[in-house]
């Protein structure tokens, strides 16, 4: 299956991008996602252990199983007052 990733603040500088599409396994999990994400974009790695998903616009935990064709957004975390 294939899946969007948009990439904001931080870790679209740690990714190098804006969005990437990835193919992945049929019932591939956010947390693989990540893994897949960390592979392919090293400097991504570490960051995404604070990252939160959302999917198809609404937050989303790890284990949450993905569809093809969804979108997945990749936020950090935001600080400031």
């Amino acid at each position: 299956m294939k899946v969007d990733v948009l990439f904001f603040a931080a870790a679209r500088e740690k990714a190098g991008a804006e969005r990437v599409s990835v193919e992945l396994a049929d019932g591939a999990t956010v947390a693989q996602l990540w893994q897949r994400l960390g592979a392919d974009h090293p400097p991504l790695a570490a960051a995404l252990t604070s990252c939160r998903a959302a999917v198809d616009e609404e937050f989303a935990p790890a284990s949450t199983v993905l569809r093809d064709g969804a979108v997945v957004a990749v936020l950090p975390p935001v600080s400031g007052g």
